[in-house]
């Protein structure tokens, strides 16, 4: 029993790990295309910084869906934020065709 056990813990800490790494591979990527904005420091300090805060949040509301809430409500949580998500995409595609 606590063989199984640990295979499902193993098996979910690598998805775990597998989901934070796509997370910081897509934050260096935006910090890359910040950094050669020709737009002053300041602004690309910020711009930063607001990065590294929504990556560090979504990674954080990930681990404590996952791990801290009854398996009844992860489900309905992680759609709820996955619909949470499409909206914000939605609203850059606006953005964007706005561009």
């Amino acid at each position: 029993m606590n063989l199984k056990r640990a295979a499902r813990t193993v098996k979910r800490d690598k998805k775990e790990y597998e989901v934070s790494t796509r997370l910081t591979e897509s934050t260096d990527s935006i910090r890359s295309i910040i950094h050669n904005l020709s737009t002053p420091l300041e602004e690309k300090i910020a711009m930063e910084d607001q990065i590294n805060k929504m990556s560090h949040e979504s990674n954080c509301l990930l681990d404590i869906i996952g791990n801290n809430i009854k398996k009844d409500y992860q489900k309905k949580l992680f759609l709820g934020y996955r619909e949470f998500l499409k909206r914000n995409i939605d609203a850059v595609n606006q953005r964007i065709d706005e561009v």
